[in-house]
């Protein structure tokens, strides 16, 4: 499918229009996705679709390395961990199924990209520091 308009695809959303031509078998089932996020979408988009997801996915995961720096004492780059994690899982998924098709799984998807991506929001927090000198003015020990 893809060998047949490499550039632009088939246009997004026609992959059930346009498999049953190329499928290798036959059926009288509907088949209305491909088992592979990527797959689809490399013959619905074609090599042009394809490389704009790809960098959306580099230029994510650059904004993410940035501010992991020390994930364990900041609780921004710990969110962004969580997130990169929470992608990584939907991104590694998208190999054996079309998780990415069902509008929530996409929709938290793109919101885990975000938190991701978006500039550090939160006040660096000594947690450790302000609990010893908590208990400390109270008298107890830790």
């Amino acid at each position: 499918m893809w060998m047949a308009r490499p550039m632009l695809g088939w246009g997004l959303g026609n992959f059930p229009e346009a498999y049953p031509q190329y499928r290798s078998f036959y059926t009288n089932l509907f088949v209305n996705q491909a088992h592979n996020d990527y797959v689809q979408l490399v013959v619905e988009m074609g090599a042009v679709g394809f490389a704009i997801a790809l960098w959306f996915l580099v230029r994510m995961y650059y904004a993410a390395a940035t501010k992991l720096g020390n994930w364990a004492s900041n609780i921004n780059g710990a969110l962004t961990l969580v997130a990169l994690l929470g992608c990584t899982g939907i991104l590694v998924h998208s190999l054996v199924d079309f998780n990415l098709e069902i509008p929530a799984n996409a929709a938290l998807f793109y919101v885990l990209c975000m938190l991701c991506a978006m500039e550090a929001r939160f006040p660096l927090l000594h947690h450790r520091s302000s609990l010893r000198q908590h208990s400390d003015s109270t008298g107890l020990s830790a």
